[in-house]
């Protein structure tokens, strides 16, 4: 899709409306003959509200995007009227989304697809790894095994992680799995782009972007698959990365459950970890693993079918609490090690100590003024009569 994008001058057409508009038409190719690269939507702009709506298969996220994405194209191109329809339609999806998320409640496909964590353990523990004879079967066991001993992330992750065996071959771009030997075999994820990548949290502190797989026996599965099948991408067929969907594909097949998602699992995993670890720093270094936050796990993942919506509410309001003093602890503590490595640098810093002094002889033989700002550099203070 490229004749247009010269045409879309009123609002911005991103990476992510482009990728949503080729997912659609992809769609609509595959199942209606005569579809338009580049006059589908308006084409069958009557249509599509009913054509997304009904499609079980797409969440309602999926389903929201791909609403706000036709509203943006129609937009552009002058269509006023379908485009503040299908605004509406996305509006309504994000209401709908967000009450969901408040009450921590499970909609239906969710009911109906979601699995207990040990459901999955047991799926694992009833294969044999060494009956595994096709590289299809060997990506479904991998998927689960890696959705189920780790903290799952995002899809996107999955699907564009490339292998890593040399640390310095890391360009800060790609994702990878990173591979090492020394001693016993250890696993990192190393994240260099993913939704949280520009989140304060993640864009400061990039060491949260290396994860490391704390299960051996997933370690060694990674290492097996590497080996036995070697290739660039975590997931590949044919030198190529599986697309998303395939990846669902494989999940569902070895799952037996129809609709899953790598939504619902992340939801599984927490709540299986929220039950057998209640203190904050648990869930805290949790949610750095699945690189999001604590109060997005409760809002987005966590349900508790046992409790009311008050409960969940009261839950959440004390969590966020608790957070916020976690928040202040941490700026109290970086603040401390700022000065403490700050001081031990100055120790044998010569010109900073030639600085000091030369401020100190303005200030007290000179009788310059104090400037804020050198009296915090310099760590000066005045006391009896003179800086010190």
């Amino acid at each position: 899709m490229t004749e247009h994008n010269n045409i879309l001058e009123k609002k911005p057409w991103t990476k992510v409306h482009e990728k949503n508009y080729t997912w659609l038409y992809n769609y609509m190719t595959s199942k209606y003959k005569d579809v338009d690269e580049f006059t589908f939507i308006d084409d069958y702009k009557r249509q599509l509200y009913k054509i997304i709506n009904d499609n079980e298969n797409w969440q309602d996220g999926s389903k929201e995007a791909l609403y706000y994405m036709i509203a943006r194209y129609l937009y552009n191109f002058g269509n006023k009227r379908y485009s503040k329809l299908y605004s509406q339609y996305g509006h309504e999806l994000t209401k709908k989304i967000q009450e969901k998320e408040t009450l921590n409640q499970q909609d239906e496909q969710e009911i109906e697809n979601y699995r207990p964590h040990d459901y999955f353990i047991d799926i694992i523990n009833e294969i044999n790894y060494d009956d595994i004879k096709t590289i299809q079967k060997h990506y479904e066991y991998l998927f689960l095994n890696l959705l189920v001993k780790q903290p799952p992330i995002r899809t996107s992750f999955y699907t564009t992680a490339k292998f890593l065996t040399k640390k310095d071959e890391n360009n800060n771009t790609d994702n990878y799995v990173y591979i090492t030997r020394r001693g016993k075999i250890n696993v990192y994820y190393i994240v260099n782009k993913d939704k949280a990548s520009n989140y304060k949290l993640y864009n400061m502190d990039k060491n949260l972007s290396k994860i490391k797989i704390e299960d051996e026996e997933l370690c060694k599965l990674i290492y097996d698959s590497f080996v036995k099948y070697p290739r660039q991408y975590l997931f590949e067929l044919k030198g190529k990365p599986i697309s998303s969907n395939t990846m669902l594909n494989y999940l569902r097949k070895i799952t037996k459950v129809e609709h899953i998602n790598v939504d619902i699992m992340r939801s599984s995993y927490i709540n299986w970890f929220y039950k057998n670890n209640t203190t904050l720093y648990q869930k805290d270094k949790l949610s750095k693993q699945m690189r999001h936050s604590v109060i997005t796990a409760m809002k987005n993942y966590y349900k508790d079918s046992n409790l009311s919506s008050e409960e969940k509410d009261n839950k959440l309001e004390e969590l966020e609490k608790e957070n916020y003093e976690l928040k202040n602890k941490i700026s109290e503590l970086t603040e401390k090690l700022k000065k403490y490595e700050e001081s031990k640098v100055v120790e044998n810093d010569k010109a900073y100590i030639k600085n000091r002094r030369d401020a100190l002889y303005n200030l007290n033989v000179r009788k310059q003024k104090a400037k804020e700002e050198t009296l915090k550099k310099y760590d000066i203070k005045f006391e009896n009569g003179k800086y010190i």
